[in-house]
């Protein structure tokens, strides 16, 4: 009797720790971050960018369709201060689908729309960002966003490229002091980023 209850023991044991180590493998799915939306994102407006340039309306069309629907979802549960302003940049991007099936949008029209689209989507994650508790930990994420701002000011060019991508570089420069100085380099960050935001509400 001693045995036979050992061996069911045993065999309840093995059984347990299969189930368990299984456990946490069913349950793991990875996170997704906000470098990875950032990311992701800019990947479908250089794309639409990509396409308009090879003269493929409808592919060009079909992408931006996408690319607009995804935008508004994410954006729909933003915390954001630049909310109002990604959504009306995203309606006018919106505005030219028909215009580019139809072959009637030039790819400076397109361009200028992306660029102001970026701006406001990084702007927005930004302030996203600026309001939580602490930004210690965010320097990966403020550095994305900050670079799809000074993507956007790119395609936009003239003076306001230059004297906002200055503006970007140096915030870019004290995220990174986060990684070093923790906390105590965050009022120093939190100035230099809300200088970007600032102009970013004078050009959008």
């Amino acid at each position: 009797m001693k045995t036979t209850k050992s061996i069911l023991i045993v065999a309840l044991l093995a059984i347990s720790s299969v189930s368990f180590a299984q456990f946490p493998k069913a349950l793991a799915k990875p996170a997704e971050t906000v470098d990875a939306v950032t990311d992701s994102t800019e990947m479908m407006l250089d794309n639409v960018l990509s396409l308009s340039a090879g003269k493929d309306n409808a592919a060009t069309a079909m992408a931006l369709t996408k690319t607009v629907e995804s935008i508004e979802k994410s954006s729909e549960s933003s915390s954001g201060e630049f909310k109002d302003k990604l959504l009306g940049q995203v309606g006018n991007l919106k505005k030219l689908i028909p215009l580019i099936s139809g072959g009637g949008v030039q790819s400076g029209v397109l361009q200028k729309a992306i660029a102001m689209v970026k701006m406001a989507l990084g702007a927005n994650k930004l302030s996203s960002l600026m309001g939580g508790k602490s930004l210690v930990g965010q320097a990966s994420a403020l550095t994305g966003n900050l670079g799809m701002m000074k993507s956007g000011l790119s395609l936009l060019g003239g003076s306001s490229a230059a004297s906002g991508g200055s503006l970007i570089s140096t915030a870019m420069s004290s995220v990174n002091l986060l990684k070093t100085g923790g906390a105590a380099a965050e009022p120093k960050v939190r100035d230099s980023l809300g200088g970007v935001l600032k102009f970013a509400k004078g050009i959008l």
